[in-house]
């Protein structure tokens, strides 16, 4: 089976896909708080994205993907700031305490650890 794209859903869904930063058991103002933050320092690098990768599933090696594809992403956009001299600093940082937090907490219940990929049809009728 063909693993789904992110790309796959629709505009609409990919706006309204995922929970924002943060982990699902946190607090909705809290993760509201830290997406919101979280937007100063990375602009594309997209949370959206890899929640999208962890309703996927798969196997350990699949959520590595996941969190290495996000910390990656959110390097591209740390040096990629209007103000790089005073932001850079404070988005590596930020970057690299997400990624961490991610590897870390990402094994307990929000990786879908499955044998088979979700199908597109799963994910839609599951997360939006």
């Amino acid at each position: 089976m063909k693993r789904p794209q992110f790309e796959d859903l629709t505009e609409e869904q990919q706006l309204n896909f995922g929970n924002g930063v943060g982990p699902y058991w946190l607090p909705e103002k809290a993760r509201d708080f830290i997406t919101k933050t979280a937007s100063w320092f990375f602009k594309s690098a997209s949370w959206r994205h890899h929640d999208f990768g962890y309703a996927v599933g798969g196997d350990r090696w699949d959520r590595a993907r996941c969190d290495w594809k996000f910390y990656a992403a959110m390097l591209k956009d740390a040096f990629c700031q209007n103000y790089l001299l005073i932001t850079l600093w404070p988005a590596l940082l930020l970057a690299t305490s997400f990624y961490i937090a991610v590897r870390i907490g990402g094994q307990l219940g929000s990786f879908e650890y499955r044998k088979c990929y979700a199908t597109l049809q799963e994910i839609i009728d599951t997360y939006t």
